[in-house]
Order: C-alpha cells, then structure tokens, then sequence
C-alpha cells in the first residue's frame, strides 16, 4: 500500500509539473484586501463572531498557483454559557502574519471548452504558516471581579479555499481586478489564544474566518513569452 501511495503521489507531481510548465507564459502580482467574520474555538464555552480583516499580496507564476503574504487583523473572543460553572470570559485583538501557497483546480484540466470546468477551474485550496499576536483582556478566574490583560506570541498553520474569479480586465483582455471568495481554518500551536494557561487547558486552538476580498492585478510579460497567451 506504501508503494502505490507513492507511485501515485509521483505521478500526480508528474502531472502538475507538466500542467504548470504548459502554461508558464506569463506572470502575475496582486496586492488586495478584504474583510470577514472570525471565531474562536478556544476555552470559552459560547464563541463569538467578530470582524476580521486583511491586506496581502500574491505571485503567480501561472495562473493555477500563487504563493503570497497576508496580514490579518480583528477580535476573537469568548463568553461562558448562562448558568455554566466555567467562567472563562475573554476578548483577543490579534494580528497575524501568515504565508501561503495555493493550486487551482484549473491545474489539472483545460477548461476553455467546456464550460462547468471553466467554472470550477477557479476553486483552489491551499496551506500556510505564520505568527499570531495576541493582545488579551479576560476574566480573572480566582477573582471574577478583576480583568486581566496580557500579550502572546503564538504560531499558526492555516487551512485555506475558496473560489477567484475576475470582475474586470484591461484594454488587452488581461485581468485587472478580481474577486475572492475564500473560507479559512487556522490551527493555533500553543495555549493562551484566550489568555488561559491553567493545568486542563489545551495545548492548541482552531479559529475560522470568513472572507471576502478584492485584488488588484499587474501582469508581468517577459522577453521569452513570444508565444504570449491571453488570459480568460
């Protein structure tokens, strides 16, 4: 069974090498933003759904990859059910840093003459890693009636998808700006994403956003591109 997983993963390599270097005739750069609703999986026994955004840029060697940098910002927070015994209570102003690299479904197929795969083509998914700071107020549990505030570092993997598509392109049928529609989980390594750190804490924490954004592109064109392609 090991043997044909891995016969299988490089074959699957194989295929979105030879995809990839069909298609490498032109680059792209976007810078974009965008805004979204985040919740925190923590210690809190009713998660809250706060604002969140985010700001970032992207590379695209082609079309179906990209790799980039993000910075998000927002609230995650926490409150105890009515009547509950655990008190937990808190409200994090986070900011996060994070690069990501992601494939397009596009990758795997030529989607120009059917149109379901010229739709689908623009689902991606992809995964990144980055640094979360936290700045906390929470209820102290020895003494409900005092708040505590503390800061933290914490590290972060991030599960992304979603779906990209261009709303606008230039003279040249190049895109100029595109929409981003995009659903993220982000694993959290380490306690204190609520400023918890009793003896039953957990040792990692989840929280998810919601998105919706914007970019705007530049397309790159290189000496070597001769045969130059256009863009959907």
């Amino acid at each position: 069974m090991k043997i044909l997983t891995k016969i299988y993963l490089v074959a699957l390599l194989l295929v979105v090498c030879s995809k990839i270097s069909a298609q490498i005739t032109y680059q792209q750069f976007t810078i974009g933003a965008g805004a979204g609703a985040a919740t925190a999986y923590a210690g809190a026994d009713l998660p809250q759904t706060k604002a969140a955004f985010y700001a970032g840029a992207c590379y695209y060697p082609v079309p179906v990859f990209n790799f980039g940098l993000e910075a998000q910002s927002g609230t995650l927070s926490g409150m105890p059910a009515p009547g509950s015994h655990d008190l937990k209570n808190f409200s994090n102003s986070y900011k996060t840093l994070i690069l990501d690299a992601n494939l397009y479904l596009g990758v795997f197929f030529n989607g120009q003459q059917n149109g379901f795969l010229n739709f689908i083509r623009n689902f991606y998914g992809g995964v990144g890693y980055g640094v979360m700071f936290d700045n906390i107020d929470n209820v102290n549990l020895a003494n409900p009636g005092t708040t505590n505030n503390l800061t933290n570092t914490l590290k972060v993997i991030s599960f992304k998808s979603g779906y990209e598509f261009n709303i606008l392109k230039n003279s040249d049928n190049e895109p100029l700006l595109k929409a981003d529609l995009s659903t993220r989980l982000y694993y959290v390594n380490g306690k204190g994403l609520d400023g918890y750190y009793e003896r039953f804490a957990k040792s990692h924490s989840f929280y998810t956003c919601y998105a919706i954004g914007l970019k705007y592109t530049f397309v790159m064109k290189t000496s070597y591109t001769k045969g130059y392609k256009k863009y959907d």
